[in-house]
C-alpha cells in the first residue's frame, strides 16, 4: 500500500530528518522514495554562477541521500523544481506523482522559531489529498521505544466517527508490514452538569464507550488490538496515553465529528502535532 513516497526537504539538515522515519516504513516492504526539492528563489542567488554553485550542492546532497535509501532497500530518486511557492510547488507535483504516502517534518530552514501555524507543513496538511507522514524533528524519536527499527505500538484515537476511522486502512497496512500492535483510543471530553452544578459528567460509561471502539477492532483483522477508553480533553488525553502505552506512532484522521475546523488545524491535531514527540500519521476525510 505505501509503494510510492514522496518526500519534500528544503536543503536543511532538520528536513532530511524525516528521512530516518520514511526508512522505517523500508524494513519488511521496498518501495520507491521521489525527494522533492524546490529551488530557492533567484532572487538569493543574483548572479549566475552563485546559482550554478547551489545548485550543483544541491543536486549532490539529493544523490548522497538517494544513495543512502537505496541502501535500505528503497527504489530513491529525486526532482528539482523551478523556484517558487513551496507548498502550492509540493502539492501541485502531489497531484501528478500521486504517491501513496507524502513525508515531511514540520520545521525545516525556519528552524523552531516558526510553529506549525502558517508554515509550507501546515499548508501541505490543508490541502493535500494524499497521507501526510508528519514529524517534529526538535522532538525525541519516539516514546518509550526511542524511534527503534519499526514502527511497533501504533496509537489510533477515535471518535466514533466514520469519518475518523477513515485512518483505519492505512493503519492496517501499516500494522501488517510493521508486525505491530494498534491501540485504539476514545476520549470522553466532560459536560457541565448544569449552570448551577459547574461539575461534570463524561456522557457514557466506560463500558458503552469500549463498544464504540469493537467496530473498528473488527476491521483490523488478525492484528492485535488494544482498545481503551479515557475522559478529558482529547489533544492532552491522546499525548499522555501516547507515552503511556509506549506508541511509537500516532495515526488519526483529520475530520472527525465536528469536521475539519475542529481536527485538523485549530484543535486536536494542531495540538497534538506541535506537542507530540511521535512521527503523526494523517489522513484527511471528507464528512458524511
Amino acid at each position: 500500500m505505501l509503494h510510492k513516497i514522496l518526500v519534500p526537504l528544503d536543503g536543511s539538515r532538520l528536513s532530511d530528518r524525516i528521512l530516518n522515519q520514511v526508512r522505517r516504513l523500508l524494513v519488511r516492504e521496498d518501495a520507491r522514495v521521489m525527494l522533492l526539492r524546490v529551488q530557492p528563489s533567484p532572487l538569493q542567488y543574483p548572479y549566475n554562477e552563485e546559482r550554478r554553485r547551489v545548485l550543483v550542492q544541491t543536486q549532490e546532497h539529493l544523490e548522497g541521500l538517494c544513495e543512502s535509501l537505496c541502501e535500505n532497500g528503497a527504489r530513491a530518486t529525486y526532482t528539482l523544481l523551478d523556484a517558487g511557492d513551496p507548498a502550492t510547488k509540493i502539492l501541485d507535483f502531489a497531484k501528478r506523482y500521486n504517491p501513496s504516502l507524502l513525508a515531511m517534518t514540520t520545521h525545516g530552514r525556519s528552524g523552531i522559531r516558526r510553529m506549525l501555524r502558517g508554515s509550507v507543513a501546515e499548508r501541505v496538511l490543508r490541502n493535500a489529498r494524499h497521507p501526510l507522514l508528519l514529524w517534529n524533528p526538535f522532538r525525541p524519536t519516539g516514546v518509550g521505544k526511542g524511534g527503534g527499527p519499526r514502527f511497533a505500538r501504533i496509537l489510533v484515537p477515535l471518535d466514533g466517527s466514520s469519518e475518523s476511522a477513515g485512518i483505519l486502512p492505512l493503519v492496517r497496512s501499516l500494522a501488517e508490514l510493521n508486525e505491530a500492535k494498534v491501540i485504539l483510543l476514545h476520549i470522553q471530553e466532560l459536560y457541565p452538569l448544569s449552570s448551577e452544578y459547574p461539575g461534570a459528567l463524561p456522557m457514557l460509561t466506560p463500558e458503552e464507550a469500549l463498544k464504540i471502539l469493537s467496530p473498528y477492532r473488527r476491521q483490523l483483522g488478525s492484528i492485535p488490538v488494544k482498545l481503551r477508553t479515557e475522559v478529558g480533553l482529547p489533544a492532552s488525553g491522546i499525548l499522555d496515553v501516547a507515552q503511556e502505552e509506549h506508541a511509537d506512532l500516532l495515526a488519526l484522521s483529520s475530520h472527525g465529528r465536528t469536521g475539519v475546523s475542529r481536527w485538523a488545524f485549530g484543535s486536536v491535531t494542531e495540538a497534538v502535532l506541535r506537542h507530540c514527540p511521535l512521527p503523526l500519521l494523517v489522513t484527511r476525510t471528507r464528512p458524511g
